[in-house]
């Protein structure tokens, strides 16, 4: 749940208009769905809905990360390559997750794919050489990927009794949790991912006072986006 009350970054005038027709313009939650859609990062459940209260899965969560970070172009080559053993050649997500493990954030080489030679995967699978993309996204590895996608490694984050508990705190402090009151073991909903995705805009990448959307060509002016 969000706390009430919260306030996020004005939209510009024309963005403001809820497009879905189980998102009321008072909901939570509505400002962040209509910019987020907007942009292509999330989409519709299809009949005009989007289901803010639905739960997302490891794949889906890849192929939002992914379209954030302005890369989704690049998901069509990765369709052939085999990473996961459960991600078959059939599956709709293929591309995105092959993608999404192979960028490495914090390397010295600050390259990625498979020749980075040191750094942290954005995301990875579960050990035993699988993804479980169908397995609905807890909130810390949500949140693990998105402080990735502005730069933050392992060595940049505390440890703590769970492993994603360094990359909580960091989220914490800048900004990505706000309005959110939620556990890394927390499963997340649409809408509150629609919030996560909307406080990643207009977070700092790490060492720098920029905000992450100006990255992505955006910039913030007059109260708007």
């Amino acid at each position: 749940a969000l706390a009430a009350g919260m306030s996020l970054p004005a939209l510009a005038a024309e963005e403001t208009a809820p497009v879905f027709t189980d998102v009321a313009s008072d909901a939570w939650y509505a400002p962040a769905v209509t910019y987020v859609a907007e942009k292509g990062i999330m989409n519709g459940t299809g009949g005009g809905a989007f289901r803010p209260q639905g739960t997302l899965t490891r794949g889906e969560f890849c192929k939002m990360t992914v379209e954030i970070m302005g890369r989704g172009d690049e998901e069509p080559a990765q369709r052939s390559r085999t990473i996961f053993t459960d991600v078959s050649s059939t599956h709709w997500a293929r591309g995105y997750i092959n993608l999404a493990a192979s960028i490495t954030v914090g390397g010295a080489s600050g390259g990625d794919g498979e020749s980075a030679t040191a750094g942290t995967r954005l995301i990875m699978g579960v050990g035993d050489g699988t993804f479980r993309p169908d397995r609905v996204i807890t909130c810390g590895e949500a949140v693990t990927i998105l402080m990735r996608v502005l730069g933050y490694g392992d060595g940049d984050v505390a440890g703590g009794l769970n492993w994603y508990d360094g990359y909580m705190g960091l989220a914490g402090s800048a900004g990505l949790l706000d309005g959110l009151n939620l556990t890394g073991a927390s499963t997340i909903s649409r809408g509150q991912a629609a919030i996560l995705f909307y406080n990643l805009l207009f977070a700092k990448t790490k060492g720098s006072d920029s905000l992450y959307l100006t990255g992505l060509g955006c910039r913030v002016e007059d109260g708007g986006v």
